[in-house]
């Protein structure tokens, strides 16, 4: 999935901290976490351990069920 600029860039720029910390993280502890944004106007965010830009082909049960 290509990783689609959230139009404010306030926004944007608090999605691109909190994956760089999750990644961070994940490196220093191994706890493995799974984010998921999706906005009524087709705006989508996706990340597995802050490293976004998940295959279309994978779906979001699918991300969700790798924490369980």
């Amino acid at each position: 999935m290509t990783m689609e600029e959230h139009k404010d860039g306030e926004v944007r720029a608090a999605i691109i901290r909190l994956a760089d910390a999750l990644c961070q993280w994940e490196r220093a502890t191994g706890i493995e976490n799974t984010v998921i944004i999706r906005m009524k106007d087709g705006y989508v965010f996706r990340a597995v351990n802050g490293k976004p830009n998940i295959p279309d082909d994978i779906p979001d049960a699918q991300l969700l069920k790798m924490m369980d």
